[in-house]
């Protein structure tokens, strides 16, 4: 086995572990957003909320 035939497994596991890496933050991030989109809203968020669906509907 000769160098060059080193660096490409080398270069294909580093790939696959990138991907890795990228899938699971992206995962992670997703999950947190759902979470966050769950929590309840301060009490000026609410208000803010209400007076844009009031305004929407008149």
């Amino acid at each position: 086995m000769n160098w060059h035939e080193v660096e490409i497994s080398l270069l294909v596991t580093a790939g696959l572990c990138g991907a890795l890496q990228i899938w699971w933050i992206g995962s992670l991030l997703r999950r947190n957003h759902r979470r966050r989109g769950a929590e309840p809203l301060s009490a000026s968020d609410f208000r803010r909320e209400l007076e844009r669906i009031f305004r929407e509907s008149a």
